[in-house]
């Protein structure tokens, strides 16, 4: 069967699109099409669905074929999805996981609102890293570090830890630096790697930066790719960045 998709990126996190209204996608074959080499290649899938509880179902996927509750940049690369399609709206309920979250949009920007993160671990050291894990959607472990830490090799550890076992978390690398910024490099689960941004990530990051008080509530974060992601921390956390369309295609599968 022939299948349309367009492909988006969010600070160079990258996601495969479809629309699934029928709920007929062939789950199986995301693991190949998310693979750089023999696929299209992307960190993750997003599958338009309908919504009984909200304007529009997101479910999203690993590039590991495992579902997931949340993706901000996806979120974000979702709604640009939707207004290509000539769903203009200012705001939009998106349903994610059985939960349903607000999205804010313009000819210039989109603004993802994520419910207020839970804490799940607060300063507890493993491997002599003080580290702070919060669910933003998906859990994340923060830790403040220098730069030119081996993520891969660092992340790839803490990410299957056993504080953390059976699902495992991302983690979070942070550098703070005296304008204000907070460089972020994440590894994510699902993905097995590096990846160039993660929202949730930075919404984690910047959670957590704000209550140790190393930023205010509005903080720049700048990811692995050099672009930003703006955050605002309130009852809600306020993430506004990039969403470009890369290009449209088609597969059969």
């Amino acid at each position: 069967m022939k299948w349309s998709f367009s492909k988006y990126q969010g600070a160079g996190n990258d996601f495969i699109l479809f629309e699934d209204f029928e709920r007929s996608f062939p789950e199986s074959s995301i693991p190949q099409l998310c693979d750089r080499k023999m696929g299209i290649g992307a960190d993750g899938l997003i599958l338009l669905r309908h919504s009984k509880i909200a304007d529009f179902s997101m479910d999203f996927f690993n590039a590991d074929g495992s579902s997931a509750a949340m993706c901000g940049n996806g979120l974000r690369c979702f709604v640009h999805f939707l207004r290509d399609r000539k769903v203009l709206q200012a705001k939009y309920l998106i349903e994610i996981a059985g939960k349903v979250l607000t999205v804010k949009a313009n000819q210039s920007k989109i603004s993802t609102f994520l419910s207020p993160p839970r804490i799940l671990h607060w300063d507890i050291e493993i491997e002599n890293h003080p580290i702070f894990v919060v669910d933003t959607g998906v859990p994340h472990a923060v830790i403040f570090a220098e730069e030119g830490v081996d993520v891969l090799r660092e992340g790839g550890r803490l990410r299957y830890h056993e504080k953390f076992h059976p699902e495992g978390v991302n983690v979070n690398f942070v550098t703070a630096r005296g304008d204000g910024q907070l460089h972020v490099r994440t590894y994510e689960r699902g993905v097995e790697s590096e990846t160039l941004a993660c929202g949730t990530g930075a919404a984690a990051v910047a959670f957590v930066a704000n209550r140790l008080g190393y930023c205010s509530e509005k903080v720049e974060i700048i990811t692995q790719s050099q672009e930003s992601l703006h955050v605002e921390v309130g009852n809600e956390i306020e993430v506004i960045g990039p969403s470009v369309k890369v290009f449209d295609g088609h597969v059969y599968l």
